[in-house]
């Protein structure tokens, strides 16, 4: 289906709607374009050091690769990459391909496109041009891998192909219907010569593919194209051995279309496939790294909330602090110091701690008096302090304030101190603290650990212990035993329980959920893997209830005991920081925090061969109405640190947003399209069920117990120029703003820029601009193609605002005019007019234009008036003199106590054009002067 176009408003209102380009990428800079559907731009190497060729493809692009999936992956089959290197021969004048050798299959994201390079060396011998072709997911900086090599040649000498005599020949196969369009782009249409060579296959030219393989056409020699658009061919060949043919294809009047001196066929192991290729997306890691941040040489004036830790200045309470402040008190910053306590029960502590500290920021975010006071919440050795991880309660409370932070952005700072070392000198010395803290809150870096006396910031890197494509190692499934699967009826968990069986060979599973065998779905799951081999055994209990949960446990049979644990449940119960409620935090919490903290201390004498956790990246990233998910996503995360610490098996992924449309349902369903746009605009893709997987194998083989997985669309990220700091080791941004976001390189200069422009401006115009901006910014949160589909005096509501979208708002508002507003913006000011009035209301402009912006204008009416073929007509030079005579008068109207102002009145009042004219020539000065 398409997506509905928004109508004009009326007859005049024109926008282009171009036809979506079937080719996949662009030309990189210099590149010169071409028509070939696979590889868009040529560049020539300087120095003669060879030519360059690129392109992208995705099933997306190209629907016909649908048909060429093997193990539900997308191939670029062979065929496409003899057609795209013939293609690229024409470009060099090379006419023969003499030798081609395919390494590896080209299996294809469904996520995001893949890049190819086809990359020809510099000089060799005359007449030849060695080349490689590489490939990587086009959207995650990932490294190049090499998938063919081969040479081109130019060769006039006549070619002998061989005779269908000698071998066999006869079938014809023809290009489907809905592709023949295309065949006039390629020399010859990849699924046209992909039928050839199956057609050769069924008729046993060559020997089956063993047992789990599949048989690839992988090394060529002597193809050359004769003629190119095929829609048609008769094939005909000559068996070369057992694995081996030589190919003609012939047109209807039994003309050369291809001929293939010989193609020999290998047996690629399904793995191969499954493991994903190029296809393969990254999983990145958490890594806390020196940052070049020296002590503020003039800290911010601190005061600390609480007894515990106070180092200078400290109130009781939160309150307190606000009414001292508002009364003059000399602080600029807050600083709360949360411990996660002795609590014998951690889960007491988890529902405790972060209880106070929600409460504590919903109090801040509300108290308008400490709207300009940034507020740091300190913990001890939760984030940064090695690799046990021990601080899980604490790391629960991180997680609950990045999401803070995302909704209230500049406002909440995050940091880290280690206990082991804070009697060592570092950071128990008071004054030194507080100037690492001042020197990360004027660097804007949102969470910090200052340890060993340096800070400390966060970052993601890419992951390569473990590879997706690594396929053969070990996995951590001990097919001999029984998965138990939280949340086994749901999407999540049915998508791994058929992974499982299919890919793994496990063959009995225990799959827990709230409803048991009455769960949507259960009875057509256990039917499906039965029909494959395997017992599933569907199990109403709710894992965050630690007897019930022990209950399920002991229903394990004896014979195939518990060896794995996945953890895939939870509760969604999205809500804003100033709306979330201690029940909803609480039912998040059991629901994935508890359970994980029961499945551990049950399952921590087994020999469990894995322990896998679901968590999101909300634990991680944080985000805007995800409060509750980040506090139980961040503790389950932690937890596998803290298990990987004591040397249990653990491995805790950190999810992007799955595609509901592939895995068939799950949390994102009911996903708004605006948010949908939102989340691709700020970079991030959706996973598609099979990449997915992938990383779920590749997590495991890696080994580390904590990681991330979410495709990222580095191009996108990086155009959109915020790049959360979590990511600026992955995408590289420049070091100056884009033209089109220079007014929003930071609050402070784009209030400036905004107030300059403002104050040159009449009370209509300022109205227009603030309203043109506040449409500008509803339309980029909605991702509507520009302000012109934003109605000024529409309802936010029927716009389509929901909370969420109301806080993106706010907060891009708050960038472009520098004021502090409010999360409720949207609701106070139903549409966008009367937005922009109250926005307008809130600056100080005065009541007109600046006697600079004035001056300005007189100076350029000056020049206008002296500068101009009018002066010397007498008529024009008489209406020019009357118009500036009524508008002396005005302005003195205003000035009656002014006898200077009056006085000039009187003799312009009296005054010829002549003389006007000369009194700008001798009072006013000319612009020259």
């Amino acid at each position: 289906p398409t997506t509905p176009l928004t109508l004009p408003t009326y007859a005049f209102q024109h926008q282009r709607y171009w036809l979506e380009r079937k080719i996949s990428g662009k030309a990189p800079g210099g590149g010169n374009q071409f028509g070939h559907p696979l590889l868009d731009s040529k560049v020539e190497l300087a120095g003669g050091e060879g030519v360059l060729f690129s392109g992208r493809v995705s099933a997306q692009a190209h629907p016909w690769l649908e048909a060429y999936a093997v193990l539900d992956a997308p191939v670029l089959p062979a065929a496409a990459l003899v057609d795209l290197v013939v293609r690229a021969g024409d470009e060099l004048g090379a006419n023969a391909l003499t030798a081609f050798t395919v390494h590896a299959p080209l299996v294809l994201a469904r996520t995001v496109s893949t890049e190819i390079q086809l990359v020809f060396a510099g000089a060799g011998e005359p007449g030849t041009h060695a080349f490689t072709l590489y490939a990587r997911p086009a959207e995650a900086d990932a490294p190049w891998t090499t998938y063919a090599e081969g040479v081109l040649a130019t060769d006039t000498a006549p070619h002998a192909a061989p005779a269908d005599s000698d071998g066999g020949g006869g079938s014809e196969v023809e290009l489907a219907n809905e592709l023949l369009p295309e065949a006039v782009r390629y020399g010859l249409h990849p699924a046209l010569l992909e039928a050839a060579l199956r057609a050769v296959e069924l008729a046993g030219a060559v020997a089956p593919a063993g047992a789990g393989t599949f048989a690839v056409p992988a090394a060529w020699q002597d193809v050359r194209l004769h003629a190119s658009g095929a829609t048609s061919v008769r094939v005909g060949w000559q068996p070369l051995g057992e694995r081996a043919v030589a190919v003609r294809l012939t047109d209807a009047v039994g003309a050369p279309v291809l001929t293939i001196g010989r193609v020999a066929f290998d047996d690629v192991p399904a793995e191969r496939f499954a493991a994903g290729g190029a296809a393969a997306l990254p999983l990145y890691r958490e890594e806390w790294g020196a940052a070049d941040l020296s002590p503020a040489e003039e800290p911010l004036r601190w005061a600390d909330l609480g007894t515990g830790e106070a180092t200078g200045t400290g109130y009781a309470v939160l309150a307190e602090a606000a009414e001292a402040i508002a009364a003059g008190a000399p602080v600029d910053a807050l600083r709360v110091w949360v411990r996660a306590g002795a609590d014998a029960d951690v889960l007491d502590a988890l529902h405790t701690r972060t209880g106070e500290v929600l409460a504590l920021v919903q109090e801040y975010l509300a108290d308008e008096r400490l709207a300009a006071v940034p507020l740091a919440v300190v913990t001890h050795g939760t984030e940064a302090a090695g690799p046990a991880g021990s601080g899980a309660v604490g790391a629960a409370v991180r997680g609950l304030l990045r999401s803070a932070q995302a909704e209230a952005p500049g406002r909440i700072f995050l940091f880290d101190v280690l206990d082991g070392e804070r009697g060592t000198g570092g950071e128990r010395d008071p004054g030194r603290l507080d100037a690492l803290f001042s020197a990360v809150i004027a660097a804007g870096e949102p969470q910090a650990a200052v340890h060993g006396g340096g800070i400390r910031l966060p970052r993601l890197r890419r992951e390569t212990s473990g590879a997706a494509g690594s396929a053969g190692a070990g996995t951590g499934w001990d097919a001999s035993g029984t998965v138990l699967i939280t949340g086994g009826t749901g999407a999540l968990g049915s998508l791994v329980a058929r992974h499982l069986v299919a890919e793994h060979g496990v063959r009995q599973l225990l799959l827990l959920s709230r409803r048991g065998p009455a769960a949507p779905g259960a009875g057509d799951l256990v039917a499906e893997l039965a029909q494959a081999g395997a017992t599933a055994t569907v199990v109403a209990a709710d894992a965050g209830d630690r007897a019930a949960l022990a209950a399920a446990l002991e229903s394990v049979p004896a014979g195939h005991p518990l060896t794995a644990v996945v953890h895939a449940a939870g509760v969604l119960d999205n809500a804003l920081i100033a709306d979330l409620t201690p029940r909803s935090l609480a039912e998040v919490l059991a629901s994935k925090a508890d359970a994980a903290w029961h499945l551990h201390e049950l399952t921590k004498d087994l020999p469990l061969s894995a322990f896998v956790l679901f968590s999101s990246t909300a634990g991680v990233i944080g985000g805007p109405g995800q409060a509750n998910h980040a506090t139980a996503d961040a503790f389950v995360d932690a937890l596998a640190e803290l298990r990987g610490a004591h040397g249990l098996p653990a491995t805790a992924i950190g999810w992007g947003l799955w595609d509901a449309d592939d895995i068939g349902g799950g949390v994102n369903a009911g996903l708004a399209d605006a948010s949908r746009k939102r989340y691709l605009k700020e970079g991030f893709r959706f996973l598609a069920a099979r990449d997915g997987l992938a990383l779920l194998d590749a997590a495991l083989a890696g080994g580390r117990p904590r990681l991330v997985a979410v495709p990222l669309d580095v191009a996108a990220m990086r155009a959109g120029g915020q790049v959360p700091e979590l990511f600026r080791d992955l995408v590289r941004v420049p070091g100056r703003p884009g033209a089109a976001n220079v007014a929003e390189a930071g609050a402070a200069g784009g209030a400036q820029t905004l107030g300059t422009r403002l104050a040159a401006l009449s009370g209509e115009e300022r109205e227009q601009l603030v309203l043109d901006l506040v449409r500008e910014e509803i339309a980029a949160v909605l991702g509507h193609a520009g302000a012109h589909e934003v109605g000024a005096e529409r309802a936010f509501q029927d716009l389509g605002f929901d909370s969420l979208t109301a806080v993106d708002l706010r907060n891009r508002l708050m960038a472009r005019t520098g004021l502090r507003l409010p999360s409720t913006l949207v609701f106070d000011h139903p549409s966008p007019k009367e937005l922009g009035l109250h926005l307008l209301g809130r600056m100080d402009l005065g009541d007109g234009p600046g006697n600079a912006s004035a001056l300005d204008a007189l100076e350029r009416l000056e020049a206008t008036l002296l500068g101009s073929g009018d002066r010397r007509d007498e008529e024009a030079r008489s209406a020019v003199a009357s118009r500036l005579q009524a508008l002396l008068a005005r302005l003195t109207e205003e000035e009656p106590g002014d006898d200077g102002a009056a006085d000039i009145a009187d003799a312009i009042g009296s005054a010829s054009a002549d003389d006007l004219f000369a009194f700008i020539d001798n009072q006013l000065g000319r612009s020259a002067n």
